[in-house]
């Protein structure tokens, strides 16, 4: 039997944490609309992770920041080759750790709540020549997301995320966007970058919009069939 639930019925932290003290072993799968990843977890400790865009640690930080999502654990003792060696539980308080670090980040970048959208040929244009810091942050720009928003789920630690924005407002690879008032002409850049497309994770704080709805949520404990669309592991690749 799966263990399934939402991250409003507990937190990714805490799942982790569950694991890590009950020593199990498996696979968990964690999705909030098209965003998805896979943690392949051995007596307790992630041993892999990944996602359509990235994998390793990062993909733990990213997930870290959700504050809306679901997940389903499948146990088992398949043979996993270790990509990650910080422990579980360094992981998550490398996590909060970059929490800690928003007063410092919000006193560099005070419009935490200003919609960013990419500007197609500048895009084109001068992605190579980006830091890969500007480049991680470049691709969750999609005229919804707000900076706070992208600075949280970068997978970066918030002072780099800082940077890569501040680089790509410099460059004018990105601009400030109402989504509001110019609602239907939003360009999405192609070729280079995939359009992100996740739900919008607005997190905490009174700078910051509340979230969306979500689903009806699943029961921790209950049954579940995974992320829509069947085994996500064959999408993302070994």
């Amino acid at each position: 039997m799966a263990l399934t639930g939402t991250f409003e019925d507990i937190g990714f932290a805490e799942l982790l944490q569950l694991l890590n003290v009950s020593h199990k072993s498996g696979r968990l799968s964690v999705w909030r609309g098209t965003e998805r990843a896979e943690l392949f977890v051995v007596k307790g400790e992630v041993a892999r992770a990944l996602s359509r865009r990235e994998r390793g640690a990062d993909v733990v930080y990213r997930i870290l920041g959700w504050q809306t999502g679901e997940f389903s654990f499948e146990r088992n003792d398949d043979p996993v080759a270790r990509e990650i060696t910080l422990s579980t539980e360094a992981l998550i308080l490398e996590g909060m750790k970059r929490f800690d670090e928003w007063e410092r980040v919000e006193a560099e970048l005070p419009n935490m709540h200003v919609v960013l959208r990419q500007r197609a040929s500048a895009v084109n244009q001068h992605f190579d020549s980006l830091s890969p810091e500007a480049q991680t942050v470049l691709r969750l720009v999609d005229a919804q997301r707000i900076v706070a928003t992208i600075i949280r789920e970068c997978g970066l630690a918030p002072v780099d995320a800082v940077r890569g924005v501040t680089e790509l407002l410099g460059e004018g690879v990105v601009e400030e966007w109402d989504p509001a008032s110019r609602a239907g002409d939003v360009i999405v850049t192609g070729g280079k970058l995939p359009p992100a497309r996740g739900a919008i994770d607005f997190g905490r704080g009174s700078y910051l919009q509340p979230a969306r709805p979500e689903a009806e949520k699943v029961p921790v404990g209950g049954r579940g069939a995974g992320p829509e669309g069947g085994d996500s592991q064959g999408d993302l690749g070994s």
